[in-house]
């Protein structure tokens, strides 16, 4: 890892990182923190120390150092890739899956394997997963080593898989909530070819159309947009179905994920109320619901993710180790 790479991984889940905090980073900030409450506590007039940082508590302060860390990061950011990359880590719930508990209570959706793991880590600090560039088995384009390619190749069906994952955790998630959902229905907006925007459906509720899609933030056409997942919601999906909705008895919403963990703020709304009804239908604390369906959703889009670059690269020697100290062959496919 470099030292940007660290610097990243020690930030919170919130903004990128693994949450692995650094000492030498938060040690005043807690201790300013823990001065001016114990001061309020006692009620005794302190003098000031000289060694003190602003007053406020350390979770505050933590925060605002790390915002100040990423800011860095991404001012020296050598590649607009890799400004996208920071910047769309800080999208709400993207690091869900960093401290989602492997739990198989409500699905394995929650327990990923070790290899897709290390390379979902390996993604979200911009690590190389592979050595050099390679040629895609599948499509025999170029893979660089950063593993985007894997992202957006559509030679075989792990977009497909990758779709339907999430599209069939909503419709869990809708069940759950008892609302009688309707995977792929047909006839939405009448007899169109090509045309079926009811990823699933929800007819008790006003009559809902939601479509699910993910896009990737590293193709040639996003890395430069604020926002990509908003932009393929807006031109790729209600462009397109818009028109065909009006005058229907259906609502439609377009549920766009990134691969990076970000989402559009139609799809954030969406799933929120759907949590709500999930959450009441199960008994449970809305906080605690949503807690974990955002994980279940994170770790999900995170293992379709991890597997297509697998896929693509499994075989690869990832590392080379020279020992002349003994005759062992390197090791491949690590």
């Amino acid at each position: 890892m470099s030292d940007q790479c660290y610097a990243q991984a020690c930030l919170t889940p919130r903004l990128g990182g693994f949450g692995v905090r650094r000492i030498v980073d938060h040690a005043k900030i807690a201790f300013t923190a823990s001065w001016f409450e114990s001061k309020m506590q006692c009620g005794e007039a302190w003098e000031l120390r000289k060694d003190l940082g602003p007053g406020g508590s350390q979770k505050r302060g933590s925060f605002e150092k790390d915002e100040q860390t990423l800011s860095h990061l991404m001012s020296e950011a050598p590649k607009a890739r890799e400004r996208q990359r920071l910047r769309r880590l800080k999208c709400e719930h993207a690091g869900a899956w960093i401290s989602a508990v492997p739990s198989i209570v409500d699905g394995n959706d929650t327990v990923m394997k070790p290899r897709n793991f290390r390379i979902s880590a390996a993604v979200r600090l911009g690590v190389p997963v592979l050595k050099g560039e390679v040629m895609c088995s599948l499509c025999k384009q170029n893979i660089d080593v950063l593993g985007d390619h894997a992202a957006c190749c559509a030679k075989t069906t792990d977009l497909v898989h990758r779709h339907n994952r999430l599209r069939n955790l909503i419709d869990k998630i809708c069940t759950e909530g008892n609302l009688s959902p309707v995977m792929e229905k047909k006839g939405i907006l009448g007899d169109t070819p090509g045309r079926r925007p009811g990823d699933v459906t929800v007819p008790l509720w006003k009559g809902l159309a939601v479509d699910v899609a993910v896009t990737c933030p590293f193709s040639s056409h996003n890395v430069s947009m604020e926002n990509p997942c908003e932009n393929y919601a807006d031109k790729r999906k209600h462009k397109k179905y818009d028109p065909g909705f009006v005058g229907s008895h259906y609502d439609f919403v377009a549920v766009v994920f990134e691969t990076t963990g970000g989402l559009n703020e139609e799809g954030l709304n969406v799933l929120r109320q759907m949590f709500r009804f999930a959450a009441r239908q199960e008994n449970l604390q809305l906080s605690v619901y949503c807690g974990r369906a955002w994980a279940r959703l994170s770790c999900n889009l995170q293992s379709s993710v991890s597997q297509a670059i697998l896929n693509r690269i499994d075989g690869v020697p990832l590392d080379v180790v020279e020992d002349d100290s003994c005759d062992n062959q390197p090791e491949e496919g690590l």
